[in-house]
């Protein structure tokens, strides 16, 4: 393995550049012979995605399930961003838990599949779960290597959608199903995800959701909840926030609603020490994600945080076995995230990848 040499300012905190080498034993501050020099004045570790789909693929318009090597095609596309550590936040388990540690890509956290009745989430990627079979599968995953489940708590019903978009979400299970699902995840040493897009948010704090997934109604006082528990937040603003420029009225609304929402949760959020995290589900990517949480009023070192150290601190075991790595920049990022697009150098598990 190459050993590096990284001479830069240590973002997100740092101010003033100095010397780390990089080996195959991780991090360290005493000098290394022949090591090789990167690129880049300022250096973050490598970028945490807190909620893609590896095994996911936008085809046509509706996501549809792909194999195992357009998985990989996923993690190389990740790679070159600087994204080191991918929490899989649900997919096809026979895809995603057979992706083996490969050096020069991210280390999967995975979540097994989503947890969702029939006709309660898309179709296309969807392996239905009825109520009563909830934990059971939960705990499959988890004895397959998953160390999350993926609960989906709200979701448009199939017969909703058919009606035309703009559909409601709806409740998928009883919470008391919901209850015995983080009771049996946790007794068994995992963590429970959970898409929610209503008021449900709070009743999921409460009951002892690990992380809330997109959030969009999101209150103050179920924010300060989360502080009080140490539940986190993956936004997904590249998803929440998308909209074509031809998009009807009511999405249109519905995207400004949502950035006034964050615009004033999100800082809530971070200064009342709510792991906020980023993720970039199937639409967009961490660097996209990093300039979208700085539009919506975090400061620019906070969303690198997001990013990097507080998803790292968040995850913990799960984020502590990925190998280390680094990414380079020649300008500053917390000057323009947009730094961010375009890095100098990026190295995982010691291999160059960019």
């Amino acid at each position: 393995m190459t050993d590096w040499l990284v001479d830069a300012v240590m973002l997100p905190d740092g101010t003033e550049p100095g010397s780390r080498w990089l080996t195959s034993s991780g991090w360290t501050e005493q000098r290394v012979p022949d090591a090789v020099a990167l690129p880049g004045r300022f250096a973050l570790p490598g970028l945490v995605d807190a909620h893609s789909h590896v095994s996911f693929s936008d085809g046509d318009g509706a996501l549809v399930f792909v194999d195992r090597s357009g998985a990989e095609a996923h993690r190389e596309r990740y790679a070159r961003d600087g994204v080191a550590i991918v929490r899989d936040a649900g997919g096809a388990p026979d895809v995603v838990l057979s992706l083996p540690r490969t050096a020069g890509r991210p280390f999967v956290v995975a979540a097994g599949r989503h947890l969702a009745p029939p006709g309660m989430y898309f179709e296309g990627v969807h392996l239905p779960v009825e109520a009563d079979d909830v934990v059971e599968v939960a705990l499959g995953d988890l004895a397959a290597g998953a160390t999350w489940a993926k609960l989906v708590a709200d979701f448009p019903s199939a017969a909703a959608r058919a009606l035309g978009p703009g559909a409601a979400p709806e409740q998928t299970y009883d919470l008391d199903v919901v209850r015995r699902l983080i009771d049996a995840v946790h007794g068994a040493g995992g963590r429970v995800a959970a898409h929610v897009t209503t008021p449900l948010a709070s009743a999921l704090v409460s009951l002892g959701i690990d992380s809330i997934e997109h959030g969009t109604a999101l209150d103050e006082a179920t924010v300060d909840e989360m502080a009080a528990r140490g539940t986190a937040w993956t936004p997904t603003l590249c998803a929440v926030l998308s909209a074509a420029p031809d998009a009807p009225p009511e999405r249109l609304r519905v995207v400004a609603d949502r950035r006034e929402r964050f615009t004033h949760l999100l800082p809530y959020a971070i200064a009342r020490g709510v792991p906020v995290l980023t993720g970039s589900d199937v639409v967009g990517t961490i660097p996209r994600e990093i300039a979208l949480l700085v539009e919506c009023g975090v400061a620019p070192g906070d969303a690198l945080r997001a990013a990097t150290a507080s998803a790292m601190r968040f995850l913990g075991a799960d984020a502590e076995v990925a190998p280390a790595s680094v990414v380079t920049y020649e300008a500053d990022p917390r000057d323009d995230p947009e730094v961010v697009r375009q890095p100098a150098a990026v190295v995982i598990g010691g291999v160059l990848v960019r």
